[in-house]
């Protein structure tokens, strides 16, 4: 089977000829200690990594828009150009960042999440004047990148699945005025958190329609992050209020356009929210946390069709090869029910070792190899 094949295979709940040995990517703290522990100096971001380590291509560096550091990004997402973000102050640590970006201040030399005490939007002025403008025309050819095309040769000779990122509706309202401030917006001001949600969904119409005038679309992955280790950040209330809809007409949307599969990225205890995911249409779920409790056999016996990506804890490959076993002990009851690619919970953190790693790979790929049917 080409990689197309087998990954659209999964997400319909069909046998392909093997499961996909993949990941979720690395820190680059990790890659970097990694140097020290006899990988390349030359391999230094996840997409070589995988090269590296003979793994198949991870779905989310085959997405055309995707802002990591998965490899070239295609078509920029979100606004264009970019917020201005300036250098305000710096100490040893740290630099803060003022600007349209708000106030953000980021660690020098480690990849965790930056603190952000102002974000770019407070209020429905400043709403409407910075994202209800030009900055939001999805259709603006300055959007496609330079590595474009060649993102695409390399799709076509490889036979690949490729993919869009979508923020979601929570993720978006967050990203522009921050998870507290929304909360009270859901009570305070319902009227503007809909505008958002509506600027959002037109703004993914208007840039879909675009992106397929250049190329095939197979999957969407929405990004959400709409739960914390003890379940999901809103109410059902809050969900079906202010998201519901507006997931029934993106997804109604994307369907119509050719989009076959709709996945949806949360980390945190995620049990619950895959309840609302399945009432709106979502086809899988992913990276299944296993410290915050989503566990993936409790989510495949909740919702038999759901397609489950991940779902192996990153804390195991820290110890010993026996803890490392007893972690992939738990997969092949998963596997023979289908619709299952197993992969670490997040991404590789640098108190792995990369020999754990190497191991690790080498049981997994030995535990995939059981499952699929060549055809």
């Amino acid at each position: 089977m080409t990689p197309k094949e087998r990954f659209m295979k999964i997400l319909s709940f069909e046998q392909p000829d093997r499961i996909p040995l993949m990941d979720f990517g690395y820190w680059k703290e990790t890659i970097d200690l990694w140097h020290k522990q006899g990988l390349p100096k030359e391999v230094s971001s996840t997409e070589e990594v995988e090269k590296y380590f003979s793994l198949d291509r991870g779905f989310e560096t085959n997405l055309i828009n995707y802002w990591g550091d998965n490899g070239p990004i295609g078509i920029l997402w979100r606004e264009y150009p970019v917020f201005s973000k300036e250098i305000i102050s710096e100490t040893d640590t740290t630099v803060t960042f003022g600007g349209e970006v708000g106030l953000i201040i980021e660690n020098k030399y480690t990849g965790s999440i930056p603190f952000q005490e102002k974000y770019p939007v407070e209020s429905p002025e400043e709403f409407r004047k910075k994202i209800t403008s030009e900055r939001f025309n999805a259709r603006d050819e300055g959007r496609i990148t330079p590595e474009f095309p060649g993102m695409l040769k390399r799709a076509k000779e490889e036979e690949l699945p490729i993919g869009l990122w979508i923020d979601g509706f929570l993720a978006w309202p967050r990203e522009l005025v921050g998870i507290e401030n929304l909360a009270y917006l859901y009570y305070d001001d319902p009227d503007f958190v809909h505008a958002m949600q509506k600027q959002h969904i037109e703004f993914i119409k208007d840039y879909v329609k675009m992106a397929l005038e250049k190329t095939t679309l197979d999957y969407a992955c929405v990004f959400e992050d709409m739960c914390y280790k003890n379940g999901c950040l809103i109410s059902p209330q809050t969900f079906n209020d202010f998201m519901k809809p507006y997931y029934l007409e993106m997804i109604d949307f994307l369907h119509q356009q050719g989009i076959k599969k709709i996945l949806v990225d949360s980390d945190g205890n995620s049990v619950q929210l895959t309840d609302w995911l399945v009432d709106v249409g979502v086809d899988g779920h992913y990276p299944l946390e296993i410290n915050s409790g989503a566990l993936p056999e409790v989510i495949r016996e909740r919702h038999p069709n759901l397609v489950l990506i991940g779902g192996v804890d990153k804390r195991q490959l820290e110890m010993g090869k026996g803890e490392i076993d007893k972690e992939l002990d738990k997969l092949p009851p998963l596997l023979e029910k289908g619709g299952f690619i197993p992969a670490l919970d997040h991404r590789v953190h640098p108190q792995v070792p990369m020999a754990n790693y190497q191991y690790y790979l080498e049981r997994k790929r030995k535990i995939l190899e059981k499952y699929g049917a060549v055809l």
